[in-house]
């Protein structure tokens, strides 16, 4: 009777321990099979995250005329300076007036830059201004205080104003732009329409 009771007991350990290293084996499997199917995920998903599109550079388009070597049409990546416009032209010719030439100036799509040539007769120091177009108007984007006072209607406080504006939110593109100037309205922009240039 002993005998038979231990042969059950010992049978019974070994179904134990037989279950217990299916489970094991089991477990391992599983984490084994989870493991591989969540990794490519997280590589996938990671490199899509980095990904960004790529944008083609935006390009302006600027008219060079005046005292340059090779005047015309040119494409410059936007964000480009005088500087640069001239290195693609050639540079400027001998006449030019190179002290009156900002070469640090931004550049803006579609505008015309004038490169003015010194004047013969000038007396000795005088230079000529680039604030001035060939047709004699006056550039708001490059004139001073007292140059913009000659102007009708504009007065030192709003020479001023023009000239704050214009530090603070760069270069007017277009003259009617004038008119975000405070206290410069419709009827006195009419009187400046035909004497003041953009370039």
């Amino acid at each position: 009777m002993f005998e038979t009771l231990k042969e059950k007991i010992g049978s019974g350990e070994k179904i134990v321990i037989i279950l217990l290293a299916v489970l094991l084996i089991g477990a391992a499997v599983w984490r084994g099979a989870g493991q591989n199917s969540t990794g490519p995920e997280l590589v996938r998903s990671g490199f899509e995250e980095t990904i960004e599109p790529i944008s083609d550079p935006v390009e302006i388009t600027v008219h060079l005329i005046g005292a340059v070597n090779k005047p015309g049409i040119y494409h410059l990546p936007e964000g480009s300076r005088v500087y640069e416009l001239l290195e693609l032209a050639g540079g400027v010719s001998l006449e030019a007036d190179q002290q009156s030439i900002n070469q640090a100036r931004p550049l803006f799509d579609g505008e015309q830059v004038y490169i003015a040539a010194a004047e013969t007769g000038a007396e000795p120091g005088e230079r000529v201004t680039a604030t001035e177009h060939s047709s004699g108007k006056i550039n708001i984007n490059t004139a001073g205080a007292a140059e913009l006072t000659t102007l009708p209607g504009i007065g030192d406080v709003r020479a001023g104003q023009i000239v704050a504006h214009r530090e603070k939110n760069g270069y007017f593109k277009d003259p009617r732009e004038l008119m975000d100037v405070s206290g410069i309205g419709e009827k006195i922009y009419e009187t400046l329409a035909d004497l003041i240039t953009v370039y």
